[in-house]
């Protein structure tokens, strides 16, 4: 058995990731270089396949849990850069897609979305809906309104209507749906114009993913977009407290229901 020192490298988010792909058979053992490419982890199949690639799936998993172990007993603040772009030879990266996906599928409580445009949410979207309906996660989105109404009274009435939109168009999902929450000054004509323009994903306050990216065709796939992935549960609720000052104050309205 190879030692698993040679994962030293790669980092913790990505380990507790690989560990949850064998978990769930999405990458089977023995893991190979496809295996490993066609689930994304395509940027560490070398010191993996080093250390895992001649052991069954129980085997892996007994080496992956214990080097987690090891790394979340140093109890170290880890940071990990996400990327959207062409690759290039010798970068080290996560893609973002794979990043979001993989967040969404280790919730267990609760996930916080702040500020993406979206065109094509449905594809990465899926699995945070199985996690609502299978583990009870809730998730609070707040969106940046596309558009102003004619005119101010009009703005909640807008707002909620760009809210139904978002819905039609990138949650194709029946049952639970997140609780969606807007800047009022964003519904209406300006000035001063403003945008909800903060930009990150928050999964049971301790991972916080930071990045450029939307939830667009063009910032998953195309566009050069950089992000860091910050494993700190200190950050990450530092994070969601600004949103939930936001609401306390009445900064932030609540997208389901007319403001008042």
């Amino acid at each position: 058995m190879s030692r698993p020192g040679g994962l030293s490298g790669v980092s913790l988010p990505t380990l507790r990731d690989l560990a949850g792909a064998i978990e769930r058979t999405t990458v089977r053992c023995p893991v190979t270089a496809s295996r490993l490419s066609a689930a994304g982890f395509g940027e560490v199949q070398a010191p993996v396949l080093e250390t895992l690639g001649s052991l069954d799936r129980i085997a892996a998993l007994a080496v992956l849990r214990a080097v987690i172990a090891d790394r979340e007993h140093r109890a170290e603040r880890h940071l990990e850069l996400v990327w959207s772009g062409p690759l290039a030879p010798g970068a080290a990266h996560r893609d973002t897609a794979v990043v979001m996906r993989s967040l969404f599928n280790r919730a267990q409580n609760r996930v916080l979305i702040g500020g993406y445009s979206f065109d094509h949410g449905a594809e990465i979207l899926e699995p945070l809906h199985r996690a609502m309906e299978e583990r009870g996660v809730l998730a609070d989105l707040f969106l940046d309104i596309d558009g102003v109404a004619d005119t101010a009274a009009e703005g909640p009435a807008y707002a909620r209507a760009q809210i139904e939109r978002f819905f039609r168009e990138n949650w194709p999902f029946s049952g639970k749906r997140p609780a969606v929450f807007y800047d009022p000054r964003t519904a209406i004509p300006g000035p001063p114009w403003a945008s909800l323009h903060a930009k990150c994903v928050v999964v049971d306050e301790r991972w916080s993913l930071v990045t450029s990216a939307n939830f667009t065709n063009r910032g998953q796939t195309r566009n050069i977009e950089l992000g860091v992935l910050i494993d700190d549960e200190g950050f990450a609720r530092q994070v969601v407290k600004q949103w939930q000052v936001l609401l306390s104050n009445r900064l932030i309205a609540d997208g389901s229901r007319p403001r008042g």
